[in-house]
């Protein structure tokens, strides 16, 4: 619907949403002190697969990202 309809505003939309969801999950669940190993890796999946798609989504839109702060 981006590309065909021309509306990049709908990727920064998408991407802002992600990142206040993420950041409620962030602040609510934290990782590190996760509650046995399997938790804690699984959270850790999930702030991978986030960080990739936020890459993603900001390359699609020609915005370059840093690998770390």
């Amino acid at each position: 619907q981006v590309e065909k309809e021309l509306y990049p505003h709908k990727l920064c939309d998408y991407i802002f949403e992600l990142s206040q969801r993420f950041n409620v999950f962030y602040e609510n669940c934290p990782v590190a002190k996760a509650g046995s190993p399997e938790l804690q890796e699984s959270r850790a999946a999930l702030c991978r697969v986030t960080a990739s798609t936020l890459k993603l989504v900001l390359d699609i839109l020609g915005i370059r990202t840093v690998d770390r702060l």
